[in-house]
C-alpha cells in the first residue's frame, strides 16, 4: 500500500496552525513523522505531502494535493489538531471524509483514537480543500484540542500515532510468518533489486528470467511490481527482496 501523508500546516509563514496550550504544528510533525515511520516499518511506501515553502496557504493546500495525486498514492491521510478558543471549552478527536471508501478508512481510524480515552466526536463530511481535491480515498484527522486541557493532558504522541496506523493497517505489531508462494512468469522478464527503471540500475544487480513458475517465500504487490522474497540462490545471490520488471501471476500456496 503508498500512502500519502500530510503533516498539517508546517508551511511557515504563510501555513501555520493553531495555538493554545501546545502548537498545532509542533504536534502534528511529531504525530506525522511517528506515523510515516509505523508505516513504512510495517513494509508500506509513504510520500510525505507535506511541502517545504509555499507562497500562501491556497499554494500550500494545493502543492499537499498535487504531491498526492502525482505519485497514485492509494490513501491519503492528513493530520491536524483543533481549536476552540472562544468558549465551551470542547474536546475530543474527529475525522473528516467525503467518500464511502473514506469513510471506511476513517471509522477504524477514529475508533482508535477514543480507545485511548478521547472524546468521540465522529466522522464528519466537511469537504475540505485536501479531501475534494485528491484523486484517492482520502481522510482528515483532527486528533484532538490544542486548547483542552483534557485533552492535552492525555495526549501522547507515539499512542496517538500508533492509533491512526493500527486504524490505518491494523495492528502493526502483527508480523506473519513469509508464507510460500509461486511466481508464474508468463513472459521473460527481469529480477531486480528495486522499482528504479532497469536502465539506471547496476547491470550486476539484474538476472535474467525465463517463462516458468518459480517458488516464492513471501510477496507482495506494489507500485504496480510484483516484491518477492527469492530463495534461489543460483539465480541471485541473496536470500532477500526483489522485484519482477514485467506483469507475472502470483499462485498462493
Amino acid at each position: 500500500m503508498k500512502f500519502g501523508i500530510d503533516i498539517g500546516h508546517n508551511c511557515p509563514p504563510r501555513d501555520i496552525g493553531a495555538s493554545g496550550i501546545k502548537k498545532e504544528d509542533d504536534l502534528t510533525k511529531d504525530v506525522g513523522n511517528r506515523l510515516i515511520n509505523k508505516l513504512k516499518a510495517a513494509g508500506h511506501t509513504v510520500i510525505n505531502c507535506t511541502p517545504a515553502s509555499a507562497s500562501s496557504v491556497n499554494d500550500s493546500l494545493r502543492k499537499r494535493v498535487n504531491t498526492a495525486n502525482n505519485n497514485n498514492v492509494d490513501i491519503f491521510v492528513s493530520i491536524h489538531f483543533n481549536a476552540f478558543q472562544p468558549t465551551n471549552n470542547p474536546r475530543g478527536s474527529e475525522v473528516f471524509a467525503i467518500s464511502n471508501a473514506a469513510r471506511g478508512i476513517a471509522q477504524p481510524v477514529l475508533k482508535e483514537i477514543v480507545a485511548l480515552g478521547f472524546k468521540d466526536r465522529g466522522v464528519k463530511n466537511t469537504a475540505f480543500y485536501v479531501l475534494r481535491n485528491t484523486s484517492m480515498p482520502a481522510i482528515l484527522v483532527e486528533c484532538c484540542f490544542v486548547d483542552s486541557q483534557a485533552d492535552m493532558d492525555l495526549f501522547d504522541a507515539e499512542k496517538m500515532a500508533e492509533a491512526i496506523t493500527v486504524g490505518l493497517i491494523g495492528e502493526s505489531n502483527d508480523t506473519p510468518t513469509p508464507q510460500p508462494a509461486t511466481l508464474r512468469i508468463t513472459t521473460k522478464t527481469i529480477l531486480k533489486p528495486s522499482t528504479d527503471d532497469s536502465g539506471n540500475l547496476d547491470p550486476a544487480t539484474l538476472v535474467d528470467i525465463e517463462t516458468g513458475d518459480y517458488p516464492v517465500l513471501d510477496s507482495r504487490f506494489e507500485e504496480r511490481h510484483f516484491w518477492v522474497k527469492w530463495p534461489d540462490k543460483s539465480k541471485a545471490n541473496r536470500d532477500e527482496h526483489f522485484v519482477f520488471e514485467e506483469f507475472a501471476e502470483l499462485i498462493e500456496s
